[in-house]
């Protein structure tokens, strides 16, 4: 049975906290918070679950009643102040890390006052081949995955560069993306946006450059999973290797997805027919996670949007179906998030890009829309009330 949760929506105007119960349709919105500012992340201390961390675009905030109240801190030593990401560490108090535009990462050891770059990032052997679609082409961090059961290891998927590891708290980093390849990256890249953008492909044994979001096996330390821009991927030996997993969906751009620590077998997993420059809602001046830039050409019309979809795969993405029962088919915007209720299993709530945000009790059968009134949504996050 489902039990209260807090929920917070992350959206292109500010940050939405909620009360759920956990069942019904009503969500009850208690205020809004860092009203103008894009929201990237909220995340729990690991031994306080009422400091949390939120990430703005460019800042970093700290709660510690909750997030009835929060207070901006200064960040000193994040030095770019292009932030795409941030996760605070599963069992050291305090210790949190942020990723950004342009590819770095960053630590804190004292609850985001101050953060230190990991600069041997950036020393990976590859990192000056890494690229983006829109011009001036600069990498940057898509997600940062840590796991208490390896706590010095860091994961970092790059947009688009692949997915690299660390096995001593950033000390020293390897490329795990598969085995090596001279056709992975463009020939060029060109800041200037004269030359046409070479696009990757896929290539066997290796996950696809364009990373979006990594997730390691609740069970099994050596299984990771990355969304990218051409479906999903799967490596068992630890990134030795990847297969891509086949879901039959034209493009199968991919980003949102979770697992249940209690079934790990089973994926929900947020995907679309057609790419970025497809997907209907507003375009910004800057890329996002899931937006596109407006000087990008528009091809919503052309392709019908982004035609996306809610799958669920129960033998780790061997097979999939696409869940209905309730869900928009073929939606014109992009889904925006993924979320199964800490507590329980089957409950599950996903979002789309409009605003519109839905709840499944039974592990994806059936589904109600719940009673929100946000537009431009991000993310949905569900903490513990307790």
């Amino acid at each position: 049975m489902a039990t209260d949760l807090k929920m917070f929506l992350l959206t292109a105007d500010n940050m939405v906290r909620c009360h759920w119960d956990g069942r019904s349709r009503q969500v009850d919105v208690l205020d809004r918070v860092m009203e103008g500012e894009v929201l990237r992340e909220v995340a729990q201390d690991a031994e306080d679950p009422n400091r949390l961390y939120a990430a703005t675009g460019t800042e970093i905030h700290v709660s510690e009643d909750g997030g009835e109240s929060w207070k901006w801190i200064p960040s000193g030593g994040l030095d770019y102040r292009d932030i795409w990401t941030m996760q605070a560490h599963p069992t050291r108090s305090g210790e949190v890390y942020v990723g950004t535009l342009p590819a770095a990462v960053y630590v804190s050891d004292n609850g985001g006052r101050s953060f230190r770059e990991l600069t041997a990032f950036r020393r990976i052997e590859d990192y000056a081949r890494w690229t983006f679609p829109p011009p001036p082409h600069v990498p940057h961090i898509r997600c940062i995955v840590l796991d208490s059961r390896v706590p010095d290891e860091i994961v970092v998927g790059v947009e688009e560069g692949g997915v690299v590891r660390s096995r001593d708290r950033g000390e020293t980093w390897e490329d795990i993306s598969g085995p090596s390849s001279t056709a992975a990256y463009p020939e060029y890249n060109d800041p200037a946006g004269v030359l046409p953008y070479q696009m990757g492909a896929h290539e066997d044994g290796r996950v696809y450059r364009d990373v979006h979001w990594v997730m390691r096996d609740p069970a099994s330390l050596d299984t990771l999973y990355a969304t990218t821009g051409i479906g999903t991927y799967r490596t068992d030996d630890g990134g030795a290797s990847w297969r891509k997993l086949e879901y039959d969906m034209g493009r199968s751009y991919a980003i949102p997805f979770d697992i249940h620590p209690g079934v790990p077998e089973r994926i929900f997993l947020g995907a679309a027919e057609n790419g970025p420059t497809s997907w209907k809602g507003h375009r910004t001046v800057r890329p996002g996670p899931y937006n596109t830039i407006r000087f990008s050409s528009d091809t919503s019309e052309e392709l019908g949007g982004a035609k996306s979809a809610i799958l669920r795969s129960d033998d780790r993405g061997a097979t999939w179906r696409k869940l209905d029962g309730g869900l928009p088919q073929g939606h014109v915007h992009m889904t925006s998030c993924v979320a199964v209720h800490p507590g329980d299993p089957d409950t599950v709530v996903i979002g789309y890009t409009d605003g519109s945000v839905y709840a499944s009790h039974d592990a994806g059968e059936a589904w109600e829309r719940l009673e929100l009134p946000e537009t431009r949504l991000y993310g949905v996050r569900l903490l513990s009330a307790s």
